[in-house]
């Protein structure tokens, strides 16, 4: 009889610290320790994938992949979701490789992640695109599909408003000379899944 107690004392706490499953787009402010909010739709599946596109002569390859991703809150709960994260890969015209972060892909620091709805329009989606050496400046890259079947899709870079200061690289290209942050990374271009 006590085995029976222990056993069902230990199924019941189980049951109640079950991590409980929501749709992605659920609200997320008032998640339990664990939560995890899934793609259960699939509606995050169409960008998964290699996309190719070209501009100014150059080729862009985006590689983007489904994952499950933990958040932390600074008190140590955490809740989980599925996440679009990507990494690029730009070819020259002339053939040479200027930027290459697909062969080592890297799921813990992707230079792509989202996929996000605008505060606005939240049927307009984008990727946050934060690449790496830039000074923590960020830009959003505005994503829509072009046909319906979901292989083709338009990208739109947008800056994210942050201020430089003079400690980064940057600084006097951006703010002394006016140029341009060094991105490497078209303002539009039309991708096709490869």
């Amino acid at each position: 009889m006590k085995k029976i107690l222990i056993t069902l004392l230990i199924v019941s706490i189980n049951l109640i610290s079950a991590q409980q499953i929501f749709p992605l787009n659920a609200n997320k402010m008032d998640y339990k320790n664990g939560d995890y909010f899934k793609d259960l739709d699939g509606e995050l599946d169409p960008y998964t994938g290699t996309w190719k596109g070209v501009w100014e002569g150059k080729t862009l390859y985006l590689e983007l992949r489904k994952i499950r991703d933990r958040s932390t809150s600074n008190d140590g709960t955490y809740y989980e979701s599925d996440q679009i994260i990507g990494e690029r890969k730009i070819i020259s015209s002339n053939g040479t490789v200027e930027i290459d972060r697909i062969t080592n892909f890297d799921e813990s620091s992707s230079e792509f992640y989202g996929i996000f709805g605008q505060y606005k329009n939240f049927s307009q989606k984008y990727l946050l695109f934060q690449p790496k050496n830039m000074c923590n400046k960020t830009a959003n890259i505005n994503i829509t599909f072009v046909n319906s079947q979901k292989t083709q899709m338009n990208l739109h870079f947008q800056y994210n408003p942050l201020g430089i200061n003079e400690s980064c690289p940057y600084y006097n290209r951006i703010m002394v000379e006016g140029k341009d942050w060094p991105f490497n990374f078209p303002k539009d271009i039309l991708l096709t899944k490869q």
